[in-house]
């Protein structure tokens, strides 16, 4: 706790959030040495040690510079994780990895957002083949929020046992509350978690549930985490968001963006946010129970 800066919850359990901070704090400082840039300023506030992957497209430099620049002036260390260019691949491979399942999703995922999904994919590989308990997994078009160091630091120490996945993006801001951060910021959990991928600070566990969860790519990575119950994943999110989306040419992600509908494709879509709506509130009911499932909808 960091002078009384966080609220927990009663309900939030806290047993192990010493034995998660060690497991986080014992990587062989050898090893973080050899893996990661180190960019540390002389005024950051202390972290622990934190693996940090950044995804960032080959030619994308311009991106790359300013992610760079934002983690270093806040004191943290960082690796450049190259992202999958779907655009790349041939058609008979996309074709493999995201057959187009029309109960699953109202388009079939253009090459753009298999690659994002690939790219996120292989985070995901790369926290499980170090064994890292946590990882900071950012897309390089982000935004820093005020005294993000800080916050994550108290991140850290209050969401303890780790849930799967807590996302500091995102605009959505009910939720069920478990703890109170510094700076009026909350942990939350909501029915439907926020859109976008990022900022994802990722567990081990959490990480090897959505590798389970995706040997087939049926909808774009942003949307696949909305459906939690799928890949029996805990997802919570931090609002107001301790990262923001940082691009301001309007055009979104380098390796995720998506195509205009047409008419058609606007029903289908209709029909698809229909059920994922019924398919939301039914499935945090019966995980979380009727107390839970209300205290989320009504903030």
């Amino acid at each position: 706790m960091r002078n009384g800066a966080m609220d927990i919850r009663p309900d939030w359990p806290q047993h192990k959030c010493q034995q998660a901070n060690q497991g986080i704090s014992g990587l062989a400082n050898e090893t973080m040495v050899r893996i990661f840039v180190f960019a540390m300023s002389r005024n950051a506030a202390p972290l622990p040690t934190l693996p940090i992957l950044v995804i960032n497209l080959r030619g994308s430099t311009g991106r790359w510079s300013k992610a760079s620049a934002e983690l270093a002036a806040a004191g943290l260390a960082f690796e450049r994780l190259e992202a999958v260019d779907g655009r790349l691949l041939p058609q008979a491979e996309l074709d493999r990895l995201a057959p187009w399942d029309t109960s699953a999703f109202f388009k079939p995922l253009s090459p753009g957002e298999i690659g994002c999904y690939l790219s996120h994919l292989a985070a995901a590989k790369r926290i499980v083949a170090e064994g890292w308990p946590r990882a900071l997994v950012m897309e390089d078009d982000f935004l820093l929020g005020k005294d993000f160091s800080a916050r994550l630091t108290d991140l850290l120490e209050a969401s303890c046992p780790a849930p799967d996945l807590i996302k500091l993006e995102g605009v959505r801001s009910g939720g069920q509350s478990f703890v109170v951060l510094g700076s009026g910021h909350q942990l939350l959990r909501n029915r439907r978690p926020p859109a976008r991928t990022i900022a994802q600070l990722w567990s081990l566990a959490g990480a090897r549930k959505f590798l389970a969860a995706s040997r087939e790519l049926r909808r774009p990575v942003d949307v696949q985490l909305k459906h939690w119950w799928e890949g029996d994943l805990e997802i919570l999110h931090v609002s107001p968001p301790l990262v923001m989306d940082g691009d301001s040419s309007g055009k979104g992600s380098t390796i995720g963006s998506r195509p205009s509908r047409g008419i058609l494709g606007r029903f289908r879509k209709m029909g698809y946010k229909l059920k994922f709506a019924w398919l939301s509130r039914w499935h945090y009911f019966r995980r979380w129970g009727l107390k839970a499932w209300w205290q989320a909808g009504l903030r």
